[in-house]
């Protein structure tokens, strides 16, 4: 059931990303955002940077955290996927507690 709940936030998450895509395009392309609701955290010039940023402010919950790109227009909602090694996400929560 946690796995539909996750899926289902993320999905909000995205749909919301991908709605605001154009306006945030204008301003912030390049940039690295978070989303936990409909509205944008923010916008960081990295992705450790917005990493921390989300954690800091939401604590150890689903988030999308997405660079501002072109890319999501090409290629959909999905776009090419980030990964983040599982040492980087163990060092931020070292790190934060």
């Amino acid at each position: 059931m946690e796995d539909k709940k996750v899926r289902s936030e993320l999905e909000s998450y995205i749909d919301s990303y991908m709605n605001l895509l154009p306006d945030m395009l204008k301003q912030h392309e390049g940039k690295w955002t978070v989303f936990a609701g409909k509205e944008p955290l923010g916008f960081w010039n990295s992705l450790g940077e917005a990493a921390e940023a989300g954690y800091e402010a939401y604590g150890n919950v689903s988030m999308l955290i997405r660079e501002i790109s072109q890319e999501y227009i090409k290629y959909g909602k999905y776009g090419k996927p980030v990964i983040i090694p599982a040492k980087y996400l163990k060092d931020l929560e070292d790190k934060l507690n």
